[in-house]
């Protein structure tokens, strides 16, 4: 495994179609479309579990991502090499994406669990995020006590004045279960509320993040040591 990642070049969404195919060609048509992560995003995400050997995954926001990476995933590791884990808070979204799993013969290692979106203590204020009384339970299990070792925050969604900041207890209530080198992606950075968000991150951790906002969609930070928890926002 490498000690560094090789120096990043920013490429087209075409260019990084053309990559996917290994993964895309591999299975069924998979529906795309605006709330999806970008193929260049997807990309910088994929190259993270190759070239660093991930195999402990947790996923905020479900879909197509889901299945690609569970795609890889099954490619690089035996069965029960590798444990993915899908958060999500819409019922009827999760229940394709574990449809689409076992279809593919995917579901054992990948798990979707399903969180409704409730008040939280670390969300901004009047903003909800994943129930805790579902979610750790169901992270606990789907990992077997492991540590995460890449965190994906591609949800809840974030795509309202409202919500702009709906992301940000992502790093400060999954801390804890971050290994250390863990990688640590945010999607959608080109908008002012994910900018918000890592610059609060970047002020509450030691964590720095390379925003990749043009070439594709996403900001990508590594932890060095365990996290401390942050602060709890009003």
């Amino acid at each position: 495994m490498p000690s560094e990642s090789p120096p990043q070049r920013a490429f087209s969404d075409a260019g990084a179609a053309a990559a996917m195919t290994a993964l895309t060609a591999t299975g069924p048509y998979l529906p795309w479309g605006a709330g999806s992560m970008r193929v260049a995003g997807l990309v910088a995400v994929c190259n993270d579990v190759a070239l660093a050997g991930r195999r402990r995954v947790v996923e905020l926001g479900s879909g197509t991502s889901t299945v690609l990476l569970a795609r890889l995933l099954r490619q690089r590791w035996p069965a029960g090499g590798y444990r993915q884990v899908a958060v999500e808070h819409d019922a009827g979204w999760a229940g394709w994406v574990t449809d689409q799993l076992e279809r593919e013969g995917l579901s054992e290692g990948t798990t979707v669990v399903l969180a409704p979106l409730v008040p939280h203590a670390r969300a901004a204020q009047g903003l909800s995020w994943y129930d805790d009384d579902i979610l750790r339970p169901g992270l606990d299990e789907a990992l077997g006590g492991d540590l995460i070792d890449l965190l994906i925050v591609d949800g809840p969604p974030a795509d309202t004045a409202e919500k702009v900041l709906s992301r940000y207890p992502a790093l400060p209530v999954l801390s804890a279960r971050l290994a250390p080198g863990a990688t640590i992606v945010l999607d959608d950075v080109e908008r002012p509320g994910e900018q918000e968000v890592l610059r609060r991150w970047e002020q509450e951790s030691e964590v720095r993040f390379d925003r990749m906002a043009h070439s594709a969609g996403v900001a990508v930070g590594r932890t060095s040591q365990p996290l401390r928890a942050a602060p709890v926002h009003g």
